[in-house]
């Protein structure tokens, strides 16, 4: 072959060199792009594990809530309950002493007039 052929030739050949080169730049480039997505996927996987791991006892704290309000009406309504009680009872106390202090009234009353006569 002749010499501006094989000058060609390896004029093409160098060409085709730069831009297998070039190829391989992006390509590098995209791994390294591609090797940072892995990385922040990997850092989400984790992130969402720990999410997981934290949020699995929200259906105990709602129970235990449920179970604390189910407690807490009892007691309210007990304590209600056992108002109403003591209050009948302190009105039928003093029911009792308003009896009493108009007996003493009146035995006082007899009493004096009795000293009168």
């Amino acid at each position: 072959m002749s010499d501006p052929i094989l000058g060609q030739i390896l004029n093409q050949l160098q060409q085709m060199d730069k831009r297998f080169d070039s190829i391989d730049v992006r390509l590098e480039k995209m791994e390294d792009r591609l090797n940072t997505m892995d990385s922040r996927l990997d850092t989400m996987d984790s992130r969402l594990d720990t999410i997981e791991e934290q949020t699995k006892n929200i259906p105990l704290l709602q129970q235990a809530v449920l179970e604390t309000l189910t407690v807490t009406k009892r007691l309210d309504a007990s304590q209600s309950a056992s108002e109403r009680k003591v209050t009948t009872e302190l009105n039928t106390h003093q029911h009792s002493i308003d009896i009493l202090n108009r007996r003493q009234l009146r035995m006082e009353a007899d009493i004096e007039t009795l000293k009168s006569r």
